[in-house]
């Protein structure tokens, strides 16, 4: 039985009730935080980077903007 903590089921339940991309893309802050968390600053700002391109076309380009780290 393997539990998660309390912040990263929120996080899941969080990005399974998303109905569009602009509500996920609104969840990064949230998700940077949960991967800093098992992983590091670095980590998580790499990986929530990556996901910048996947969003072209769904998210206004001036809200697709790159995490500083």
């Amino acid at each position: 039985d393997v539990r998660q903590p309390f912040w990263a089921v929120f996080v899941m339940f969080k990005i399974n009730a998303a109905k569009t991309p602009a509500d996920l893309w609104m969840l990064r802050s949230d998700l940077h935080q949960c991967i800093s968390q098992v992983h590091s600053q670095r980590v998580a700002v790499e990986r929530i980077n990556s996901l910048v391109d996947v969003f072209e076309g769904w998210i206004p380009p001036s809200q697709l903007t790159r995490i500083q780290g």
